[in-house]
């Protein structure tokens, strides 16, 4: 088959969305399909200067997502959505066109590209647009954006003709609003070439990684990543050190919160590559990964997939699909975001008991037995080569 793949950011951007992207690309090509990546400029975004990206990818202008305000949010996403139709029109004809979302608008772009290509529609939702928004607390339903949002799902849905998406209660959501197609479970799991990387020695001496033990945080650094409550944890527990890993817009309202706030264990430390973050990963005693809210339990970070792979305790801040995943996993301890006594309480039951490295070592092989990305690629792979017997 000939599948176009749109999507917000590709390869060379290490994005989540460019993350999942290009294994499930990957595995649709290993099937011999011929497989065209149309994705935004944002893929470019603090990309060194000369990178080639790949031949079977295009891109489409948008206005740059660098500072995430709500106007350049609707800026970006419109304009996006837009530019995404029209370069489509040159790419020649389909027998599928692939979505991931978010952002929710690039749906709606699939739903005219499919239509005018005569191709079969395949959306992947890794994230369940307004119903994230609304247990984020960002806008309520019957407002003027949910019911906007709603409107645009409802019509994607109900022209699709497979629906996948990451977590189980994500697809047992999108069962009751996907008419005509089917749901399918297709999780985002442990890339196996991040198990690939090595060590980085200099990294390790530079940040005294084996100095003390480390909590580490790596990710985008905000007040709503639950960072303040890890500020918390930080000043109650001065012997411990806690290094982030990452840059966003609430960074220097956190650095000064710390400063104002006397907690001198707390390093910023700016972003990493892969390597990096296996490194940290690999020498830290815990690693931290948040949900804004416990109201999300249909979302499993992928960076927990990551730190149990690499046989890093993780204390989750969650509750739901997550928190189900490390407790199978045996290697970490949860509570809901919301709680700060009993995340300090889980916290401390971490720091005190020590895990074996066979523990750590059975963890992982865990992980990568019952949730490689690959392999659940593969099955995505099958189920877009099954659409091949159908008429549009």
């Amino acid at each position: 088959m000939r599948v176009l793949y749109l999507a917000d950011t590709y390869r060379p951007a290490r994005t989540a969305c460019a993350n999942r992207t290009a294994v499930l690309v990957e595995a649709l090509q290993d099937a011999g399909h011929d497989v065209r990546v149309l994705a935004s400029t944002d893929s470019l975004i603090g990309v060194p200067e000369g990178y080639e990206i790949s031949e079977c990818v295009t891109l489409f202008d948008t206005f740059p997502l660098v500072d995430k305000t709500l106007v350049n949010r609707l800026r970006n996403n419109f304009g996006g959505a837009h530019e995404a139709v029209k370069v489509a029109e040159g790419l020649g004809d389909f027998d599928a066109v692939v979505c991931t979302t978010p952002p929710l608008l690039l749906m709606s772009s699939a739903v005219k590209i499919a239509k005018r290509k005569r191709a079969r529609l395949v959306l992947d939702v890794r994230d369940i647009w307004p119903d994230v928004a609304y247990e984020m607390g960002s806008f309520a339903p019957g407002s003027l954006y949910g019911r906007f949002f709603e409107r645009v799902a409802r019509k994607a849905y109900a022209a699709a003709d497979l629906v996948v998406s990451v977590s189980p209660g994500k697809v047992e959501k999108l069962r009751g609003r996907v008419p005509n197609g089917k749901v399918v479970l297709v999780p985002n799991g442990i890339d196996e070439a991040f198990l690939g990387n090595l060590e980085d020695p200099d990294l390790a001496e530079r940040l005294r990684l084996d100095d003390g033990p480390v909590c580490a945080y790596v990710g985008n650094i905000g007040l709503a990543q639950g960072l303040g409550t890890l500020l918390g944890i930080a000043k109650a527990r001065p012997s411990v050190r806690f290094l982030l890993f990452g840059d966003g817009a609430d960074r220097a309202k956190l650095e000064a919160r710390a400063n104002d706030d006397g907690i001198g264990n707390v390093e910023f430390c700016g972003k990493v590559d892969a390597r990096g973050v296996y490194t940290v990963l690999k020498h830290a005693a815990v690693s931290y990964v948040p949900l804004v809210s416990s109201r999300l339990r249909d979302s499993i970070p992928t960076k927990m997939y990551e730190a149990l792979a690499c046989g890093c305790p993780v204390l989750l801040a969650a509750e739901g699909d997550a928190a189900d995943l490390l407790d199978e996993c045996g290697l970490g301890a949860h509570a809901a975001p919301e709680d700060p006594v009993a995340l300090l309480a889980a916290f401390d039951r971490l720091m005190e008991r020590p895990f074996s490295d066979a523990e750590r070592a059975a963890a992982s092989a865990r992980v990568v037995e019952n949730h490689s990305r690959q392999r659940f690629a593969k099955a995505f792979a099958e189920e877009i080569g099954e659409l091949e017997g159908r008429h549009v």
